[in-house]
């Protein structure tokens, strides 16, 4: 069944199909010079069919000229590589397995950055509590973003704050404290507490 991919498919996807066919135009064989010379070719004019096998990389005007050619020179190549890789729909570049492997890679690469941020907050909010005792909140969250930003290139001020409320949370080491006089800090839970709450 033909679906339509989204932007970031057809970006993961360009590489592949230089792969497979090179970085030239699939009908008039001319390298592109230009990154914004190629675009997405349909084999079949259905432009809701984004399988892999019914893609190359083309000129803009060549896929105008596939519909104006009188010898229908670039349409008669269009069938024949369709037909050619559907035939090797069990190679490297079949569109369902494509995404699978990507939807997994991004999975993983995700939960990888997760657990580098939330160790990276971690570390800093022990460090910082136990040598001064408490740590201003949204100091620490512009701190620990910054350093997650330095150190793997990635750290969202949602994503660090899901971890501070992680180690604030009732069973965790650290809890939140404020009053009038002072601004929100982290400090480290009374020790009976702690034990009350994990027992």
């Amino acid at each position: 069944m033909a679906r339509k991919l989204t932007a970031a498919q057809k970006h993961k996807m360009f590489k592949y199909l230089v792969d497979r066919d090179g970085y030239l135009c699939f009908y008039c064989k001319k390298k592109f010079k230009n990154v914004r010379d190629p675009i997405y070719e349909h084999l079949n004019d259905d432009e809701t069919d984004d399988r892999e096998d019914n893609l190359v990389l083309a000129h803009q005007r060549c896929n105008v000229l596939k519909s104006t050619q009188k010898d229908k020179k670039y349409l008669d190549m269009a069938e024949l590589k369709l037909i050619e890789n559907e035939k090797h729909a069990g190679d490297l570049y079949v569109r369902e397995s494509f995404l699978k492997k990507n939807s997994k890679d991004e999975a993983s690469t995700e939960i990888t950055i997760s657990k580098k941020c939330f160790d990276i907050t971690e570390k800093y909010v022990t460090d910082n509590v136990l040598a001064n005792g408490w740590v201003v909140y949204k100091e620490t969250m512009d701190s620990i973003v910054y350093l997650c930003r330095k150190k793997i290139g990635y750290g969202s001020e949602q994503q660090i704050r899901s971890h501070i409320q992680a180690l604030t949370s009732h069973v965790a080491p650290f809890e939140i404290t404020k009053d009038p006089k002072t601004k929100k800090k982290i400090i480290k839970k009374r020790f009976a507490e702690t034990a009350s709450s994990i027992a």
